[in-house]
């Protein structure tokens, strides 16, 4: 199967989730409604996919430059 998103693209979408995420759980732990320890743990989860997709992007990157 061919995938339909680069992995570029990937990062690039996990990283916009990032941002949404921080903004919407600030608000969460701040009423009540998240604990901080969990929204660490989500956030430091959707960074480390950000980090492989992030490799993988420049893996990419550097096989398209050797052809």
């Amino acid at each position: 199967m061919t995938p339909r998103f680069t992995n570029r693209q990937k990062m690039q979408c996990v990283q916009r989730e990032l941002g949404y995420r921080r903004f919407v759980y600030a608000k969460r732990v701040a009423d009540g409604k998240m604990k901080q320890a969990k929204a660490d743990e989500e956030i430091a989860l959707m960074e480390e996919i950000s980090a492989e997709y992030g490799a993988a992007a420049e893996q990419d990157d550097k096989a398209k430059r050797l052809l």
